[in-house]
């Protein structure tokens, strides 16, 4: 029996960056065992790679127990720090380990840039890191030509076909690398250092990128690979 449970003592850290002053929650002891959670990874075998999303590497899902646990534990901060006052209930929409290793020549083209994982306004991303810091954390951008931090759906058009031409005039295709720092498309507003058993929550409109760690060869091993859990809490 695997302890899926969250720690009551975690330690908080409340940010607020960028132009738009989004709020980003640093959770550390974030689990009750985080070791437990590595051992439920077990050797990586049952990971699996879908084509149909952009994650660079493979996934496991989760018990839900552990999206119910956050849910439960947090609905009170996602209210008040996030702004979501209006919501009544917090309900997992998926919750996955994963884990990074996708190597740099099979990147695609939208797995070298910053995304958001919707432009919803009342859904929360949470990663979990089951790694140390050397496999790399998360970074969050400013897309310079637009200035735009979050992707809501009235911008997402504009967006999407400004950065569509942007890539394809620095044929980014033809050299591929895990997105890490500012580039001539997008400014770095903050970065997170990956830490065993910490979470970070922040809204999932919010452009964002792992700072995947490829100098360190990108092992399918949970145990010796980019181990997160992520996880996207919907409120309503």
């Amino acid at each position: 029996m695997f302890d899926l449970s969250l720690n009551c003592d975690a330690k908080f850290t409340k940010l607020i960056i960028g132009a738009e002053k989004t709020p980003l929650l640093l959770i550390d002891n974030f689990a009750s065992s985080p070791s437990d959670l590595v051992e439920l990874a077990g050797d990586g075998s049952s990971f699996q790679a879908d084509s149909n999303n952009f994650y660079p590497g493979k996934r496991k899902v989760m018990p839900s127990e552990y999206g119910v646990e956050i849910c439960h534990q947090y609905l009170p901060l996602f209210q008040s720090f996030f702004g979501c006052l209006q919501a009544n209930s917090a309900k997992t929409v998926t919750s996955a380990l994963a884990i990074a290793d996708t190597s740099v020549s099979k990147l695609r083209p939208m797995q070298m840039l910053p995304h958001i994982d919707t432009p919803q306004k009342n859904q929360l991303a949470v990663v979990h890191y089951l790694c140390d810091k050397t496999h790399g954390g998360t970074a969050f951008y400013r897309h310079k030509k637009t200035g735009f931090e979050t992707i809501t759906q009235p911008r997402l058009y504009h967006y999407a076909s400004q950065v569509k031409s942007e890539a394809i005039a620095n044929q980014i295709h033809k050299s591929p690398k895990y997105m890490n720092g500012s580039d001539n498309m997008f400014e770095q507003l903050y970065s997170v250092e990956a830490r065993v058993n910490r979470a970070i929550i922040y809204p999932s409109n919010l452009l964002h990128s792992g700072n995947v760690n490829s100098a360190l060869g990108l092992s399918s091993i949970p145990t010796k690979g980019r181990l997160t859990i992520g996880s996207f809490i919907l409120l309503e």
